[in-house]
């Protein structure tokens, strides 16, 4: 059984969220460093523990809270998707039974505003926790004048 400790310890997992929020601070984009990450994760499984879901699914919930931006390392555009992949090739990898991969790339692979749909509990708990990590911190663009949605509620 895959759990959060092995994801974070991963070093394939460390040099992605790395070069992914390096990429992003290249483009003046809002941080996605492992702080970033973190209150995603912590954020994701404390909403399905404070429902009542089984504790798996709230280790799950938080390993895709871990994982949600990991295909920023590859583009800003289309990032749900690719990190879907990304974790999926990771998760393999690690012996993570089929259906918990497919949980976990289902809401990685759904959890951008643009195009995501809600397509399982997980989903629900990433969208949730992702939006919640709103801090003047995050935002890295100094230009007021092209500021995106994500610098404005930062």
């Amino acid at each position: 059984m895959v759990l959060l400790a092995q994801v974070k310890n991963d070093p394939e997992v460390i040099c992605y969220i790395e070069m992914a929020n390096c990429h992003l601070g290249e483009m003046g984009y809002t941080d996605h460093s492992f702080r970033h990450v973190e209150i995603v994760s912590c954020k994701a499984r404390e909403i399905l523990d404070g429902l009542n879901y089984p504790p798996r699914l709230g280790e799950l919930a938080a390993i895709a809270g871990y994982l949600h931006d990991i295909g920023n390392v590859v583009s800003r555009y289309d990032h749900s998707q690719s990190g879907a992949l990304i974790a999926f090739h990771i998760l393999r990898r690690m012996g993570m039974d089929c259906r918990e991969i497919a949980m976990i790339m289902g809401a990685i692979g759904n959890h951008d505003e643009g195009e995501g749909q809600i397509v399982n509990i997980l989903t629900a708990a990433l969208v949730l926790a992702d939006k919640t990590d709103v801090h003047r911190s995050r935002v890295r663009n100094k230009d007021f004048a092209k500021f995106d949605i994500h610098d404005r509620v930062n």
